[in-house]
């Protein structure tokens, strides 16, 4: 369920989301390279995550500019997943919203993140 907000606003809430989830797949990654005594494998996925903690750093102050919190991810079943968030207004009150997503669409959505960087 999706509050009266603009576009924009909901994109980011997106954006921040997809992030998220690369920052966190890149770090195991990188991991995995150690173990596994890959230095040259270890840098490439080392620079893909400077440049997602460069965006998602830009992304947090433009959601903090629009008063917009994100929550932890809640796991409805095997299939979808829930990220709610809330909104303050400048007149005193609170919107609330959820986004929901289907986990194979998450996966699709990060590579593609990936790809581009």
């Amino acid at each position: 369920m999706r509050p009266i907000i603009s576009d924009e606003l909901a994109d980011a809430i997106h954006e921040k989301i997809i992030i998220d989830l690369c920052i966190h797949a890149m770090e195991a990654r990188i991991v995995k390279a150690e173990s596994d005594q890959n230095s040259e494998l270890m840098g490439y996925f080392e620079n893909k995550l400077k440049k997602l903690l460069s965006m998602r750093k830009n992304i947090n102050s433009y959601l903090k500019n629009e008063n917009t919190k994100i929550h932890e991810v809640v796991i409805c079943d095997d299939m979808f997943v829930e990220y709610p968030y809330y909104i303050k207004t400048k007149e005193g009150g609170i919107k609330e919203g959820i986004s929901r997503y289907w986990k194979a669409a998450l996966k699709l959505h990060m590579k593609r993140k990936l790809e581009e960087l």
